[in-house]
């Protein structure tokens, strides 16, 4: 039998128009695929979000490596030089820390306020009203979620007590918000920026530190940066890297994405469960006409080939549908987010819960053709025991009953 006519027979067999039995399990079987990759891929392409968002918006906003401790103002200097001559650094900033209250009406809330400069503050994006050409030291940058906790607006006093070099002596710090971070994020909930000037005569207090903080051009070096680096720095020095505040976090994102992929691949696998049955059903369904084919000269072969054809298209057909599925849902996720939180009344995510306050959807062509591949040499393996099943029907006695 030429290979023609065997793409033909299988052909007709998985997309006979007709309302035969076998039109019907093939479809089904289509369809039981095409569902399945799509809601792998969207749900995919989520975790993928998640996971650029954490790298691209959350890790851009931390310091991927702290180096705080006691140093002079000179020992500060040379550090910074010897650190920004390392090719994996990208930026270097120095920066201090304060422990306050921030006092609004009646309401306190517990505060760390950093200083930075307006060239570091220039290197942060999603600000609302950029501050960076008019920072000064009365100028205060809060995430958008306090902002909003507080009932705070851009241009309001806003009045902060920091400990003072004893323990017991608290001074008072007043400055005005100036600009707001609308990140999406959690750091939207906790974020305070004054100007460095208006922390330096609170550094020497009990609550507060200084340092430097370093952005790496690999943000996932910097584990190994610190190891290499840690002996290097003075004894008084202490460094730290974002995986002590974030990777628990990372991980997360990281096991969820694995867990669910694993869960939705099982959906694949019995969606292929699925076309061994079916192509089964279709073996006893076309029993006679396969015994025809065989009296007219058909091999064993030729019988086998039709059904691992069969088993191919069904893999074909339903990863291609699916894949086109799969991307029309991730595209269309963060708008069916926002129709579910308008229909709800409330948020679906928020960053006192959840890391960001939006569905993220990152779609990668890789993930597309790896569960294509996969679920098209499933679907091929699944008509293995269907194939052998038709090929080993008696001609005589099938065509007689």
């Amino acid at each position: 039998m030429p290979w023609a006519l065997r793409w033909r027979i299988a052909v007709k067999q998985t997309l006979d128009p007709g309302k035969g039995l076998s039109a019907f399990l093939s479809k089904i079987s289509i369809a039981g695929m095409a569902l399945a990759i799509a809601l792998l891929l969207a749900v995919q392409s989520v975790m993928n979000g998640f996971d650029r968002e954490m790298r691209d918006r959350i890790l851009s906003l931390v310091p991927h490596v702290q180096i705080t401790g006691n140093a002079d103002t000179q020992q500060w200097h040379d550090l910074r030089d010897r650190v920004e001559a390392d090719s994996s650094v990208a930026r270097v900033r120095r920066f201090t820390q304060v422990d306050a209250l921030l006092m609004r009406g009646q309401s306190v809330s517990a505060v760390r306020l950093t200083g930075v400069d307006a060239e570091s503050l220039a290197d942060f994006r999603h600000l609302v009203s950029p501050a960076s050409d008019s920072w000064r030291p009365n100028s205060l940058v809060l995430g958008a979620s306090m902002a909003a906790r507080l009932g705070l607006e851009l241009g309001d006093r806003v009045t902060f007590i920091v400990p003072g070099d004893d323990a017991t002596q608290y001074q008072p710090l007043s400055v005005t918000l100036q600009a707001v971070l609308q990140s999406g994020t959690e750091l939207d909930e906790a974020l305070a920026w004054v100007h460095h000037d208006a922390l330096s005569p609170f550094v020497a207090g009990s609550g507060g530190r200084q340092g430097l903080a370093l952005q790496l051009n690999d943000v996932f070096n910097a584990t190994q940066w610190r190891w290499q680096n840690d002996l290097a720095m003075p004894p008084s020095l202490r460094t730290t890297d974002w995986r002590a505040t974030h990777g628990n976090l990372y991980t997360a994102i990281q096991l969820s994405r694995d867990l669910i992929g694993l869960i939705l691949f099982v959906v694949i696998f019995v969606a292929a469960f699925n076309i061994v049955s079916s192509l089964m059903l279709v073996v006893t369904d076309r029993r006679k006409a396969v015994a025809m084919l065989m009296a007219m000269g058909a091999r064993r072969a030729d019988i086998t080939a039709v059904f691992f054809l069969q088993g191919g298209l069904i893999g074909v057909v339903g990863a291609a549908t699916g894949v086109a599925l799969g991307y029309l849902l991730a595209i269309n996720v963060p708008d069916l987010a926002v129709m579910l939180e308008r229909w709800s009344g409330a948020p679906l995510l928020q960053t006192d819960v959840y890391p960001l306050a939006f569905v993220p959807v990152d779609i990668r062509w890789q993930d597309a053709a790896t569960t294509a591949g996969i679920a098209i040499g499933l679907s091929v393996l699944a008509a293995l025991l269907p194939a052998l099943r038709a090929a080993s029907l008696p001609v005589a006695p099938t065509l007689a009953h």
